[in-house]
């Protein structure tokens, strides 16, 4: 293999344009499949290799994403983070796009060679997903006087003109109690992650506003939220804390932010021989793959990956082809009705 071969040699062994072995390169759809595949035949034969850097520099497009996931309880995600990280491999690469995850910190993103932040200061990326940002997360700020497109998964509570794709998390949280107070439920304990994350405060906020509806005072109904519950560990200890505490104050339902995290509610009611959903109700939120196979089944609140995906690219390659910012979408949640309630 020649180290020295360059695009324009593979165009003129191939006897087409550079522009032809371009499109080939980038696996434009457009190309003929007999010119593909004699393009393709050259670049086998001579071992080409193409500078990725190097193309995307000229044509002022690398064809990469950074997707940024901040650390939550020494793990950077779970079980939904997962779920949602696939949906976008398949979409960028549905786009012709590459996408790179990158774990991200707040405190010290700048500093870390190892963050995409990196890649985005250096030019070898086009833009950025951005899950579970803080209020006054600086990464937020950094992207902004960079002017580098950037879409939020989450909120944002520091900028009006940001653009981000989240969960309506008010009335997820208030729709949970609704829809438990519904099922007969008088007692019901919320556990909610750590505050600092947008999202949290936002599902809490709902959940109490529920307890101040006519509905929920007719039924005797009560809530109680319990926030940095950012672990399965962490759920598990609060639901044997509050199923061995004064009867009188025992939840009959644990509502759970998280599906995930739910497992460790599951663990602590079983553990005390009560069983779901007889003794104990137990619903979640995320509607992730695995929570069909939990016994029972889990209830929870599906937030719709596809259309979390879906608008987080529409908006990020609007932002890439023209600019434009400041677009929000907030997904509705959907109860998914099981066996845990």
């Amino acid at each position: 293999m020649d180290k020295n071969l360059t695009i324009n040699d593979i165009a003129k062994l191939a006897g087409v344009s550079v522009r032809t072995v371009s499109r080939v390169l980038n696996h434009d759809p457009k190309v003929k499949r007999s010119t593909r595949e004699l393009v393709q035949k050259v670049i086998d034969e001579t071992g080409f290799e193409a500078n990725i850097l190097a193309r995307g520099l000229r044509a002022k497009r690398t064809n990469t994403l950074i997707v940024f996931v901040a650390q939550h309880e020494d793990h950077y995600w779970g079980a939904f983070h997962n779920e949602i990280l696939s949906e976008m491999m398949k979409e960028a690469k549905r786009r012709n796009y590459r996408l790179v995850i990158s774990s991200s910190s707040a405190e010290n993103y700048k500093d870390d060679v190892n963050d995409g932040f990196y890649m985005l200061k250096h030019g070898m990326a086009d833009g950025a997903v951005m899950f579970d940002i803080m209020k006054g997360d600086p990464r937020t700020a950094y992207l902004r006087k960079k002017k580098i497109p950037f879409v939020i998964i989450g909120k944002d509570l520091d900028y009006f003109d940001t653009s981000y794709v989240d969960l309506d998390n008010r009335y997820a949280g208030f729709l949970g109690a609704q829809y438990l107070v519904s099922k007969g439920r008088k007692r019901i304990a919320f556990l909610v992650g750590n505050e600092e994350f947008n999202n949290n405060p936002d599902r809490a906020a709902g959940f109490f506003e529920f307890f101040q509806t006519r509905e929920a005072m007719e039924k005797n109904a009560v809530g109680k939220a319990i926030t940095g519950v950012g672990s399965i560990r962490a759920a598990y200890e609060k639901s044997r804390m509050l199923l061995t505490g004064p009867a009188d104050e025992r939840p009959d339902a644990i509502f759970v932010s998280g599906d995930e995290r739910a497992l460790g509610a599951y663990r602590a009611i079983q553990e005390l021989g009560l069983k779901i959903p007889d003794d104990v109700a137990v619903m979640g939120i995320d509607n992730i793959r695995m929570g069909e196979y939990y016994h029972p089944p889990i209830t929870t609140i599906d937030q719709s990956i596809p259309a979390f995906v879906e608008n987080a690219f529409d908006i990020l390659f609007k932002q890439l082809e023209n600019g434009s910012h400041g677009r929000r979408v907030l997904i509705t949640p959907v109860i998914k009705e099981r066996g845990s309630v």
